[in-house]
């Protein structure tokens, strides 16, 4: 079996497999590193992007501090649950969904994982364009319309090249994509203090506000909450592999509620001080030319290594719950990538994107927090939810309870707020949607598992939740698993 086979093969075993003692490598400062890499890339910088783009620098600060931070401390405790047990996501959330409901949440996922892979790979070709346009190279190259998309697309060729080979592949290019993204983002952050452009901060008005301050304030918030719910599938990935719940904890809130908000604030003040959405587009005029030129391409190894990683992230899950596909089969999934990069149509939706993501990440972690915390009260077994006919099986494979809090959740997200239209009510611009709209789901669920179906796994004084402090070797050993 070729090397980065056997490798992929290990990490798919290990992905599905709870995590033993020995297993359970990472420190604090382990987590806080591995887990910033995908949120310091386009996704923190185009949700900052768009808020500078709506508002001024104070609001700008507030939007994105507490879009972020507050999505997160709602949903963060659910990674005591990872922590605890040693899951992965997908196994973890049997059981709230069941069986086959949590395989309709990894599709959900995957959606998600195509998204975020087009919008790094966009934004790289963007700056690509910067480059061509630097480099004096023909109009093809230059042009906006068949720049972007032509340079996206070979990225995406060099990033699926580097990803189908495996673990070390991924391994020796983030040697350089992670330092890359950091030196750009300090760089960044260095120009704008010292650059005498803090001074000017308070007077620059924002590019392309809406009609009214409120309703700019309501819209940027609510894509900053987008951006704090739309963590939750990869909460379970590396806390699994935390030494304790406590630094997993910790570190899932800093990495992704706290240093993803840097990120988005240095993204809304460059766009402040740039005057344009597109990062690729603030090197110049802040950094100057030369400057300007290394940090394009530094933004672009950054979000090649971000898509990398998502790639991979995507396979591995894809090939974890479906076990008898090939590999490259796998990989393959990720190929309707390609069909966003052809235009910037889906990149130039990003606003409305990650509204949608807000609504659906929201509803389940509501429904997952209410779950652990309320309904089975942290007694989880985990016998079961590797049994696939055993107590999780709820109707058919997917929780009843589940897809009334989504209803409900539909009801409340869409009756404030379409982000495709960005049609609002009025309470939407005291309230947000998303954070509503996780309390709903929350309380929705609750109600309906205790009181509606009352499903005995659901009954706290049933035996078949009894909490099972066994390890997981032991387990398997015995064949429960």
């Amino acid at each position: 079996m070729p090397k980065q086979s056997s490798a992929v093969t290990n990490d798919v075993a290990f992905g599905f497999l709870p995590t033993d003692k020995k297993g359970r490598i990472f420190s604090f400062s382990d987590l806080i590193l591995v887990q910033v890499v995908v949120g310091l890339s386009a996704f923190g910088l185009l949700t900052g992007a768009y808020t500078g783009s709506m508002l001024g620098s104070t609001e700008s600060l507030a939007a994105t501090l507490f879009g972020n931070a507050f999505p997160m401390f709602l949903i963060a405790p659910i990674i005591l649950f990872f922590a605890r047990y040693g899951i992965d996501t997908f196994i973890g959330f049997r059981s709230s969904l069941g069986y086959k409901g949590a395989q309709a949440f990894f599709f959900v996922f995957l959606v998600l994982t195509l998204g975020y892979i087009a919008i790094a790979l966009f934004m790289a070709g963007e700056a690509l364009v910067e480059l061509a346009v630097w480099l004096n190279m023909p109009s093809f190259f230059t042009s906006p319309g068949t720049g972007t998309p032509f340079f996206s697309i070979f990225l995406f060729a060099i990033t699926f090249l580097i990803t189908v080979r495996g673990p070390a592949a991924i391994k020796k290019f983030n040697l350089f994509a992670v330092p890359a993204f950091i030196l750009f983002l300090v760089g960044l952050i260095a120009i704008i203090v010292f650059g005498q452009h803090i001074p000017a901060l308070k007077s620059l008005l924002p590019a392309e506000p809406f009609e009214t301050n409120s309703r700019s304030l309501a819209i940027a918030l609510e894509i900053n909450i987008g951006l704090g719910f739309s963590w939750l599938p990869y909460l379970g990935q590396y806390s699994r592999l935390a030494k304790n719940e406590k630094h997993a904890f910790k570190a899932g809130f800093y990495s992704y509620g706290v240093i993803v908000s840097l990120a988005s604030i240095v993204a809304a003040l460059s766009t402040l001080i740039a005057g344009s959405l597109a990062p690729a587009s603030w090197m110049m005029p802040i950094a100057g030319p030369y400057a300007g030129l290394i940090g394009l391409l530094l933004l672009t190894v950054a979000n090649v290594g971000a898509a990398i990683f998502l790639m991979y992230s995507q396979a591995v899950s894809f090939k974890t719950l479906f076990p008898k596909k090939t590999w490259l089969f796998s990989m393959g999934t990720t190929i309707p990538t390609v069909f966003l990069l052809l235009s910037a149509t889906f990149y130039n939706a990003f606003g409305s994107f990650i509204a949608v993501i807000s609504f659906i990440m929201a509803s389940l972690g509501g429904i997952i927090i209410a779950d652990y915390f309320f309904v089975k009260k942290q007694k989880i077994s985990l016998r079961h939810l590797y049994d696939t006919e055993g107590a999780y099986t709820y109707w058919k494979g997917v929780n009843p309870s589940a897809l009334v809090a989504i209803t409900v959740s539909i009801l409340v997200y869409w009756g404030l707020y379409n982000p495709l239209t960005f049609n609002s009510s009025t309470l939407f611009l005291y309230m947000s949607a998303g954070i509503p709209t996780y309390f709903a789901a929350l309380i929705s669920y609750y109600v309906s598992a205790k009181y509606i179906f009352k499903y005995e796994v659901d009954q706290v004084s049933s035996s078949i939740v009894l909490n099972t402090n066994e390890p997981a070797t032991t387990l398997i050993s015995k064949g429960e698993i």
